[in-house]
């Protein structure tokens, strides 16, 4: 069956129902968005160029028009989280809902992989399918390892996160850590934990990949089947996939008579480059015939011509946004050793200039949450990557089950991090450690919480007990000492112990809820009342902010703001490279800045705002800056 073919008719057609029945400002769509949903090519979307939308609306033409019963559309995301944007958008439509089953799949990278061939793989294989999850799937053979084989890898700065399966050179194998002899007792100890995780069902999600590639080599006539099913596959995301990932998908999708493959995203911001030491597609983030879409609706023409600078592609950037009223200028806060813990409020203050309707939401945001020379904490001692809500730490567990039954203000997620907080104090209490990465014990942490339960194998029970608390109508001192034994049961935790003791001690009343404690963890309210949530760049990807200000941190000896700067100053200077086979040169650390600048100046609407130390800039800078790129400075 061949696509169905959407024209400009098609396109004009569909806006006019969109518009007749939505309250919102007119959409348009200029020729390049056009082009993108009449036809496949590649297209490197800016940010704010309402590429959700884009792929909706090509989804609900395309499903109006498609007839075959056994041929689908296969559209694949990066994350869950914009699988299921996708899925809202062409839930609202009658024919569009069509897509949501069989022939179509709509879902992510890894939810394909897994349905299509992996599980297949492992059932052919007579492996169980328990979980798939890495901390799972590594604590699990942990636990089964002899004494001497943990010295050794803890040795080596190695531990059973690496022991899985791989495909490579056309054989599948298991990659053990720490590289020990196939003659020793530790390599022999580990091959049979791993072959245990694997005839009980535990597996990291990589090893997915693995088992499908084998599959098709053994078969290869599964590509030509979902070659058949699939005539028209859609990647959304593109930029954040890994190199085996891409080298999947192009493996089976790529240069086929029988399908076509439409990558979108937007290289520029693929700032998860080499995360978890893997390798970036190249396929898409350093391909040169991408589609750009360069206009964006998020922000201002200002902010677009002060940042264009960081497009790594040399995107032309444009903004649609019009500007506020007696908007603030973009800013470079500039501070000195004694005065960086005002950055904030001079943040603050400026903020005050923009209408209220127009900050509503501020955020700060750097590269390095804590440590090193130079980090967000610098700036704010109290940020914490993982905390989530700014209210006083109950002093007892119940007080934090009474946060959650007889106080209503702030949402359900806000309330469970307050259990969690609890039972990492609790934990903390009992003497209890996690295993790190490094298979070396660590404090336990609302970041490491569950793998402590996946250890014990308990998860299943204390997240029981968690849904307990959270739908619980009241709380009773009948009911509470058997609560407490319970929850010392599950933890492994001595109820006799004085000091956990005191922790479990029932009470009466809930605590105090201040006004603050119901915002958003992280959140930092200065002297001007304004509050703004402060964050990694990596935490605010994807969103859009009414103003951004942008902390300079350091990493090893180079700070990302000084490095930026010349591109800041003069937009046409020749872009740095990125070398993933050397990741820690200067070239590639100043590349691995300008994606993070460049997500994080593009987030928000009306006002970018950079924190930078005075003795990182010079005065002939401050001056191209004021005169030739329209930046203001406050020098605290």
């Amino acid at each position: 069956m061949p696509i169905p073919v959407v024209d400009d008719a098609d396109i004009d057609a569909l806006l006019q129902e969109v518009h007749a029945t939505s309250m919102a400002q007119a959409l348009t769509l200029d020729e390049a968005r056009r082009a993108a949903i009449r036809e496949h090519h590649h297209v490197h979307a800016c940010p704010g160029a309402g590429k959700t939308t884009l792929i909706g609306l090509k989804l609900v033409l395309l499903a109006r028009k498609w007839r075959s019963r056994h041929r689908g559309l296969c559209v694949m995301t990066h994350t869950n989280v914009a699988k299921d944007e996708i899925l809202k958008r062409v839930g609202i439509d009658t024919a569009a809902r069509s897509l949501l089953c069989y022939p179509h799949f709509i879902g992510t990278i890894q939810d394909f992989v897994q349905t299509f061939l992996a599980l297949p793989a492992c059932r052919s294989k007579g492996y169980p399918i328990r979980q798939i999850d890495d901390s799972t799937a590594a604590a699990y053979m942990h636990r089964r390892l002899t004494p001497g084989t943990r010295i050794y890898l803890e040795n080596r700065n190695a531990s059973t996160f690496g022991l899985r399966l791989k495909w490579a050179q056309d054989q599948l194998f298991i990659d053990v850590p720490g590289s020990p002899g196939a003659h020793t007792a530790s390599y022999q100890n580990m091959i049979s934990v791993k072959n245990q995780a694997l005839l009980n069902g535990y597996f990291f999600f990589s090893e997915m990949y693995a088992l499908a590639r084998e599959l098709i080599s053994a078969y290869p006539s599964i590509i030509d089947a979902l070659r058949q099913r699939f005539p028209l596959v859609m990647i959304d995301e593109m930029q954040d996939t890994q190199r085996f990932q891409d080298e999947l998908i192009n493996h089976l999708f790529g240069d086929a008579a029988e399908c076509t493959l439409q990558k979108i995203g937007d290289p520029d911001q693929a700032i998860f480059d080499g995360m978890a030491g893997e390798p970036p597609n190249e396929t898409f983030n350093a391909a040169i015939d991408l589609a750009p879409i360069p206009d964006s609706s998020r922000f201002t023409a200002t902010i677009a011509d002060k940042f264009c600078g960081l497009s790594t592609r040399r995107i032309a950037l444009t903004g649609g946004r019009p500007a506020s009223a007696n908007t603030p200028a973009c800013t470079f806060i500039l501070y000195g050793n004694d005065t960086i813990g005002s950055v904030l409020d001079q943040f603050g203050t400026i903020l005050a200039g923009l209408p209220e309707a127009e900050r509503r939401i501020v955020k700060a945001v750097g590269g390095r949450a804590e440590g090193g020379a130079l980090s967000i904490q610098s700036y704010w001692q109290a940020f914490d990557r993982n905390q989530v809500n700014r209210g006083r730490t109950p002093d007892t567990f119940c007080e934090c089950v009474r946060r959650v039954v007889d106080l209503k203000e702030g949402p359900v997620h806000s309330h469970y991090q307050h259990l969690r907080q609890g039972l990492v104090e609790l934990l903390r209490l009992g003497g209890k450690t996690v295993m790190g990465r490094s298979g070396a014990a660590v404090p336990i942490t609302r970041a490491n919480l569950r793998r402590y339960f996946d250890v014990s194998e308990k998860t299943p029970l204390i997240d029981a007990l968690m849904a307990d608390f959270l739908l619980r109508p009241a709380l009773t001192a009948a009911e509470w000492p058997e609560i407490a034994q319970t929850l010392c049961e599950i933890c492994d935790v001595d109820i006799g112990n004085v000091a956990i003791a005191e922790y479990l001690a029932y009470g009466d009343h809930a605590p105090e809820l201040l006004g603050e404690a119901v915002l958003p963890g992280n959140v930092y309210l200065g002297p001007s009342g304004i509050p703004m949530e402060v964050s990694t760049i990596h935490g605010v990807k994807g969103e859009t902010h009414d103003a951004t200000l942008v902390l300079e941190t350091k990493f090893g000896a180079l700070f990302d703001v000084k490095e930026m700067l010349p591109f800041l100053i003069n937009p046409a200077l020749e872009r740095p490279i990125f070398d993933p086979a050397h990741a820690a040169t200067h070239a590639s650390i100043r590349a691995s800045f300008m994606k993070k600048m460049y997500v994080a100046t593009t987030r928000a609407r009306q006002l970018v705002c950079i924190a930078m130390h005075r003795d990182r800039i010079s005065q002939q800078d401050r001056t191209t800056l004021t005169e030739q790129r329209g930046w203001s400075f406050a020098d605290l």
